[in-house]
């Protein structure tokens, strides 16, 4: 069964090799396409998750109302239809959706998704030229491909589990509460208008100060890989206290942001506990006041109470698994940075195979200065025969390195042509 679920979704698997878009929505779509029919399961299995829960605190309701209206010895011979209907929900339909549900997002999805993004945002990012990778941090490059894939992922799949689930559970146990009597319902709406003004307030800040607290850490991390990769160069030179203070400052950076981000965390957290301790109160005041006056009977009670409680148990969750949403957007927003850039040096449409038969070179009147209005080298005309060698001299920074490199094509021309064996 575990192996069925695992091969669902091949992680390197090169069917949609094509460049990832710049615009967010069309960068999830583009490696969420790829597993749609994973992600509408897991959709469907989660509105049955949501609707066999709901059902659990009206069966509470109905078994008190059975217990308080028949005799012990009529009990069973009266209601056995119902309690044979209630004991197959919970001990078979319920077990079942909730395994199904389990096996999609943790067999199906977890690995295979997040590993896949990850290998075809290498794929694109590796093909990248040469001074791609000299203007950023190698560890910066590889945090960003690292992350992305689980971001993706989790906030997909927080999408449609938790906030499905409240929108469904929140629902149905809104018109449950209003047909048994219209001021059960009132302390629910009055607490879901809280709660959305509550996300409303904090996610985007939230969000904000995600991407802001991804960025210092792939900064963080591309200073200490920087440091790992240079470390003969560190050690030749002596500088170690040099860089231990480069890093220093990357830590003190990043540890500003974390204690920002956290500060937001734990008002978050105080807003929602106050909201449903509200909710709680408010909730028994009115179930007790309506039984006293017999305007609903114990029954109801004993539903109302059990739906509110797992209301406010599935709130703290939802809310974690929105904020994670956000918080995941910033991280696949920084790592957009990255994997979301085009290829700056690519053969034209109609590029033949290199054929190398004499190894004759020839730069005709090139000129290149890394994109600077005064070029480094301007008009360079230069026939090297086949067999012959050729010695640049110059001064340091005069592009004798620079020659070779365009030789090699690790830079576009931006004039003029190099031939090789009279190929352009």
């Amino acid at each position: 069964m575990f192996g069925f679920f695992e091969k669902l979704l091949p992680p390197v698997a090169t069917s949609d090799m094509s460049e990832p878009p710049a615009g967010l929505v069309a960068f999830y779509w583009h490696f969420a396409r790829q597993a749609k029919p994973l992600f509408a399961g897991l959709f469907a299995v989660g509105l049955v998750v949501a609707l066999l829960d709901v059902a659990i605190p009206v069966f509470i309701g109905q078994i008190v109302d059975f217990v308080s209206h028949a005799t012990p010895a009529t009990l069973i011979a009266t209601h056995w239809p119902q309690l044979v209907g209630m004991a197959a929900v919970l001990l078979i339909a319920r077990p079942l959706a909730l395994v199904s549900q389990h096996l999609i997002m943790n067999q199906a999805i977890a690995a295979n998704v997040s590993n896949r993004i990850r290998w075809q945002s290498h794929w694109h990012v590796v093909r990248q030229s040469w001074a791609f990778f000299q203007n950023d941090f190698a560890g910066r490059i590889a945090t960003r491909v690292m992350q992305t894939g689980p971001a993706i992922r989790e906030s997909l799949v927080s999408l449609l589990t938790a906030v499905w689930f409240i929108l469904i559970y929140g629902t149905s146990s809104l018109l449950l509460l209003a047909h048994a009597d219209l001021w059960l319902a009132l302390p629910v709406v009055l607490w879901f208008a809280g709660y959305i003004a509550m996300l409303r307030f904090f996610v985007p800040r939230m969000r904000d100060r995600s991407k802001v607290m991804s960025e210092a850490r792939s900064m963080l991390t591309g200073r200490i890989v920087d440091t790992y990769t240079n470390i003969l160069t560190v050690k030749l030179f002596s500088r170690a206290k040099e860089e231990e203070a480069y890093v220093r400052d990357a830590i003190d950076h990043h540890t500003g942001r974390f204690h920002e981000q956290l500060r937001l965390n734990t008002l978050f957290a105080l807003t929602l506990t106050t909201l449903n301790a509200l909710l709680i109160t408010m909730t028994g005041a009115f179930s007790i006041v309506l039984w006293s006056t017999d305007h609903v009977g114990v029954g109801t009670v004993a539903m109302a109470l059990p739906m509110t409680m797992q209301i406010v148990s599935a709130s703290g969750w939802v809310a974690w698994q929105i904020t994670g949403i956000f918080e995941n957007v910033g991280v696949v927003q920084e790592g957009m940075i990255t994997i979301a850039k085009p290829h700056t040096l690519v053969d034209k449409p109609d590029a033949q195979p290199l054929a190398v038969t004499r190894g004759e070179g020839r730069f005709d009147n090139v000129r290149f200065g890394y994109g600077r209005q005064s070029g480094l080298i301007d008009g360079l005309t230069l026939d090297v025969k086949p067999g012959e060698k050729i010695g640049l001299v110059g001064r340091s920074g005069a592009g004798k390195s620079t020659v070779v490199n365009l030789l090699l094509r690790f830079f576009e021309l931006e004039g003029g042509r190099i031939l090789i064996d009279g190929q352009d």
